[in-house]
């Protein structure tokens, strides 16, 4: 009898689905139509191309495996953050086909291709792919990150007054927000604030020490499930808000990473 074939490494189909979702969105620059899902929420035809893309390379190796996108399965839209579901059940991929699509749309040089995979465990690897700058940031649960091959490892800020943080805010944001009330509470203590409009990239700089910190109250679980599990095997410690639950789950993320404990510790205090 011929000899079993052995199964794809999930990690090296994750970044090839991600490296090939970033193709189509360069294949798609200048050609495409924006249209608005919500208040100041863009979609293109390049996010649903790219998460076609991704989609047929990750359940062509992966048949049985569930698949989680932002732009939906099945002609049906995702279940919103908070809801019980959202972040899927089983075995899954969980894909944002294009992080930053404002950024896209307007020529901000700042988006990229988000994929993670979940099990019972939890987050097994990931990939976040820039096709501006062709870096690809990857990870494999208790075995790394790596940018391109090369071993990442956070850079170990403790205090807040030098630490670079990132912040992510709602696509709909008002004076009374608490977005903004966590902005205004972190300004005084941090180096500097970041707002880029990609929450996956942030994670994925913060794993590379290009920032110190990010926090967000509420984002969908596309948007930062490659980013934890690639931020926390580069040393970042990921968690909930002060008075959160015990853990950061995918149906209703809300978390704050920073390169350190320490700096984890002096955050949850700031932002209460």
């Amino acid at each position: 009898m011929p000899a079993a074939s052995a199964s794809p490494d999930p990690l090296e189909v994750c970044e090839k689905a991600a490296r090939a979702g970033g193709s189509v969105l360069h294949e798609w620059l200048g050609k495409f139509t924006a249209s608005s899902k919500g208040p100041r929420d863009l979609v293109t035809e390049a996010d649903h191309a790219s998460q076609h893309e991704v989609r047929q390379i990750l359940l062509g190796a992966f048949p049985s495996h569930g698949f989680v996108g932002e732009e939906g399965e099945g002609g049906r839209p995702p279940l919103p953050p908070g809801t019980p579901g959202h972040g899927g059940v089983g075995t899954r991929w969980i894909v944002d086909p294009l992080d930053g699509t404002t950024n896209y749309v307007h020529g901000f040089p700042f988006y990229c291709v988000s994929i993670a995979l979940a099990d019972e465990h939890g987050l097994a690897v990931a990939a976040i792919y820039d096709p501006l700058r062709n870096e690809c940031f990857t990870a494999r649960r208790g075995e790394g990150a790596w940018l391109d091959g090369k071993r990442l490892v956070a850079e170990p800020v403790v205090d807040p007054a030098d630490a670079v943080a990132a912040v992510s805010f709602p696509a709909h944001v008002t004076p009374e927000s608490p977005a903004v009330a966590d902005f205004i509470a972190i300004l005084p203590h941090v180096h500097s604030v970041r707002r880029t409009g990609s929450t996956a990239l942030n994670l994925a700089y913060l794993a590379a020490g290009r920032l110190h910190a990010f926090w967000v109250r509420r984002i969908c679980c596309w948007d930062a499930a490659a980013g934890i599990l690639i931020a926390r095997e580069a040393g970042c410690a990921v968690g909930p808000f002060a008075g959160g639950p015990d853990e950061v789950g995918l149906d209703d993320p809300g978390f704050i990473a920073a390169s350190s404990i320490a700096l984890l510790g002096s955050l949850r205090s700031i932002l209460g």
